[in-house]
C-alpha cells in the first residue's frame, strides 16, 4: 500500500491507526512532557489529553468509510431525472496553530481529521510546550510520511509569517486576539479559517440543583489544568437561596481534591501550574485588583512565582465588581469569581456583557429552567449538570459563536470542517429544466412556467 497516497481511504486510516498505537506507546513519554511543561499531573494528561484523542482516532477509523461516501441529496422540480450528490474533497495544504494549554490533545485531535480528509498538513506548535513538541514530532515523525505532516516551530513572527502564506486551510486555536491576526492575514489570500477561541463562560447554579454534585464538578471542571482551559466556567452566578450552602460544599470539594494546593503546599501531586511568568503574573495582577477592590476570599490562597504555583482561589464578589479586569477578560487560570442572584433579571446583564461564550453551563434539576436559560444564551455548546464534558462527546460538534470562534470540530464535524463539500449533479434523461421554461417563451412554455409556480 501507497501510503503517501491520500486519495485512498484505506491509507489514511491505515496512517490513523499507526499514529493511534504509537500515542499508546509513547503514553508515558507524552506524561512527562506535559509535566515537565505544563506541571501536569501524569492521571490529569491521560484524562485530558492522551484518552481523548485515542477515542477520538478510534472514532475515525470506526466511521470514515460512511464519511467519505457521496451523500445523496432529494430531487427537485427542475431536476427530476437528474443524480444529485455531495462529495467531500480534501481541501490540500492546511496549516494547524496549536495552543499551550493543552499542547497533546488539540495537536493530535486537528490532525487526525485533517489527515481523515486527506490533507497534507504542516503543525506549527505553542513554544512554550519544548518537552511536548519534542514527543509529538518523535510521534508523528514514525507515523507519518514528511510529505503528509511536518512541524515548524518558533515564537509569534514565525506564526505570522506562516500565516501569510496561501494555505487551502488554516486551523487555529487561541485567544481571540490573536484569532483576529489570522483571520486578518488569512483574508489576505482569502483562505478559510477554522478558529477555535475562547470567552468568558457563564455556569448558573439554580436553587433546584443538586448542589453536592454541582460542587464537585465545578471544583474539578474549573481547577484541573490549574484552571488553564478555555471552556472551564469563568465565573458562577448562583442563586441567592442556595448562595451560603454551595460555597461551603465548593470549599469542601477543592480541599478533598487538591488538599495540599489549598494550604499552600506546591508538592500536591494532582495540582498543575502556570505556563509561564508573564501569564502568572497576569493572573496575580487580576487576582490583587479584586482583593483590593474588596474581593471575599472563600479559601486563604498561596502563590509562588519562581514554582509558577497559584494555589485555588474562589472570590465573591457583587455587582459593583464587574469592571475589574477579572470580568472583562478571560481569566484563563485558577481564579473563579462568584456572584449571587435572586431574579432572572439579575443574570441578563452578564449574559449581555460577555455575549457569545465558547461554553454556557447550569446546573438545575427543572427541565425547563434549563430550556429556559438554553434558549437565551448563544453559545458554542450549552451542558446541563456537568462542565466540559461536552468537548469528549465524538458525535457533537465542538466550537464557539462570534467572538468565540467559528467553525466545527469532532466527529464527522471534524472530518467536514477539512474538506470542501463538493455539489455534483449529474443530468439525467429527457430535457433539462432549462429547456422546458427557456427561451423561445412559447405559449406551452407559460403554461409550464405558470404550473411550476404554484408547485414551488
Amino acid at each position: 500500500m501507497n501510503l503517501h497516497n491520500l486519495q485512498e481511504t484505506d491509507v489514511r486510516i491505515q496512517l490513523l491507526n499507526r499514529l493511534k498505537e504509537r500515542i499508546i506507546a509513547a503514553k508515558s513519554n507524552v506524561a512527562e512532557a506535559l509535566m515537565a511543561d505544563l506541571g501536569k499531573p501524569s492521571e490529569e494528561a491521560e484524562v485530558t489529553e492522551i484518552i481523548p484523542v485515542i477515542s477520538e482516532l478510534r472514532h475515525i477509523v470506526k466511521n470514515l468509510q460512511s464519511w467519505v461516501l457521496p451523500k445523496k441529496v432529494n430531487k427537485s422540480l427542475l431536476h427530476l431525472t437528474a443524480d444529485s450528490y455531495i462529495l467531500y474533497k480534501p481541501k490540500g495544504n492546511v496549516l494547524i496553530l496549536s495552543p499551550w494549554n493543552y499542547p497533546f490533545n488539540l495537536v493530535i485531535s486537528p490532525l487526525a481529521y485533517a489527515i481523515s480528509a486527506g490533507n497534507r498538513v504542516t503543525i506549527k506548535p505553542s513554544e512554550f510546550t519544548k518537552n511536548t513538541n519534542r514527543v509529538l514530532k518523535q510521534i508523528v515523525s514514525a507515523c507519518l510520511p514528511s510529505e503528509i505532516c511536518s512541524f515548524v516551530e518558533g515564537d509569534a513572527a514565525v506564526a505570522a509569517e506562516l500565516t501569510s502564506q496561501p494555505w487551502d486551510h488554516i486551523f487555529f486555536t487561541g485567544s481571540p486576539a490573536v484569532g483576529k491576526k489570522v483571520m486578518m492575514a488569512a483574508a489576505q489570500n482569502l483562505v478559510p479559517v477554522t478558529l477555535e477561541l475562547g470567552g468568558k463562560s457563564p455556569c448558573i447554579v439554580t436553587e433546584n440543583a443538586d448542589l453536592e454534585k454541582a460542587a464537585r464538578r465545578v471544583a474539578w471542571g474549573k481547577f484541573t489544568n490549574c484552571g488553564q482551559t478555555c471552556i472551564a466556567p469563568d465565573y458562577l452566578l448562583v442563586h441567592k437561596n442556595i448562595y451560603d450552602t454551595f460555597l461551603g460544599l465548593l470549599k469542601s470539594e477543592l480541599q478533598t481534591l487538591y488538599p495540599q494546593a489549598c494550604l499552600g503546599r506546591q508538592d500536591d501531586s494532582g495540582y498543575g501550574r502556570i505556563i509561564h511568568q508573564s501569564h502568572f503574573l497576569r493572573l496575580k495582577e487580576l487576582l490583587d485588583e479584586a482583593t483590593d477592590k474588596g474581593a471575599k476570599h472563600l479559601l486563604p490562597y498561596f502563590f509562588d512565582a519562581d514554582d509558577k504555583f497559584m494555589s485555588p482561589v474562589v472570590l465573591e464578589l457583587n455587582q459593583k465588581h464587574d469592571s475589574l479586569r477579572l470580568m472583562e477578560e478571560e481569566i484563563f487560570g485558577p481564579l473563579l469569581p462568584v456572584f449571587s442572584w435572586q431574579n432572572d433579571d439579575d443574570i441578563t446583564p452578564f449574559l449581555k456583557r460577555h455575549s457569545k461564550p465558547l461554553a454556557a453551563y447550569i446546573f438545575s434539576r427543572s427541565s425547563k429552567e434549563a430550556r429556559f436559560w438554553r434558549n437565551r444564551i448563544n453559545t458554542g455548546g450549552f451542558v446541563i449538570n456537568d462542565v466540559l464534558s461536552h468537548f469528549a462527546h465524538n458525535n457533537l460538534p465542538f466550537g464557539g459563536n462570534g467572538s468565540s470562534g467559528h467553525g466545527r470540530s469532532h466527529g464527522f464535524f471534524g472530518f467536514r470542517e477539512f474538506s470542501i463539500e463538493m455539489a455534483v449533479l449529474e443530468s439525467g434523461p429527457g430535457p433539462s429544466g432549462a429547456e422546458l421554461v427557456g427561451p423561445p417563451y412559447t405559449d406551452l412554455k407559460r403554461k409550464i412556467i405558470n404550473t411550476a409556480l404554484k408547485l414551488v
